[in-house]
């Protein structure tokens, strides 16, 4: 089965017509009407389960990566947990208010993002879904020129493609901090290339940098995104 990206996706004739042949990894649609038939569709399991993003001019290679992480993610959990206890939807709301994002309270209670996504808008407002820039929580880079790369790294150990071996590469310490972390981090010799990472106690890690410059972030991440093909309606 391909993967595909359903651009423009109205109420989803086009996706069902194609159920079977492709599944998508994300919806583009900006019409709220529309994105209600969308998710109506996606609980009848007349079309895959996938994030709805709002607004194509924001669509890029890191935030595509991102949904198909989540997506293989989600596809990883059949069988676990699908409805979560009071008290468990309690916790998850309060954490949402406190800023945690619908991704990371999907992963930690082994729900959909989906899923995510109706139990909280029913117990809370949803923060506004900003769409451009910085005000975009998909937001890739800033003023820092490593920002984009730590940024990608985080989540790509938060969702398993990548592990600190908590050893550095380069003499071998474990050392950790007074609180218990590893001291051991992820180095980048080239910034636009977030998942090729060595790992570095902090020692070698600043003696790196003392001696050598990283390659500068220039806009354009080099990430793998597995999408065999686009399609979509008119815009």
């Amino acid at each position: 089965m391909l993967n595909g990206l359903s651009l423009f996706s109205g109420i989803g004739g086009l996706d069902v017509a194609l159920s079977g042949y492709v599944r998508p990894i994300a919806y583009c649609e900006i019409d709220a009407y529309c994105q209600g038939v969308l998710l109506s569709r996606m609980a009848e399991r007349r079309l895959t389960e996938a994030p709805i993003w709002p607004d194509v001019k924001c669509l890029d290679k890191a935030c595509l990566d991102d949904m198909i992480s989540l997506q293989n993610e989600e596809e990883s959990m059949a069988g676990k947990l699908k409805k979560l206890t009071p008290e468990q939807a309690e916790q998850a709301k309060d954490s949402y208010i406190d800023g945690m994002s619908l991704g990371d309270l999907a992963h930690i209670y082994g729900v959909t993002r989906q899923a995510m996504w109706d139990l909280i808008r029913r117990r809370t407002t949803l923060r506004t879904q900003k769409k451009y820039g910085k005000d975009n929580h998909f937001y890739r880079g800033g003023a820092r020129a490593d920002q984009h790369a730590h940024d990608v790294l985080e989540k790509a150990v938060l969702y398993g493609k990548l592990h600190n071996p908590e050893k550095c590469e380069s003499c071998g310490s474990t050392d950790r901090f007074t609180d218990g972390r590893s001291a051991v981090q992820g180095h980048h010799c080239d910034y636009n290339k977030p998942l090729d990472v060595k790992w570095l106690c902090q020692k070698c890690h600043h003696e790196w940098h003392k001696h050598n410059k990283p390659t500068p972030y220039n806009g354009e991440p080099e990430v793998t995104v597995d999408v065999d093909i686009i399609y979509g309606g008119f815009p």
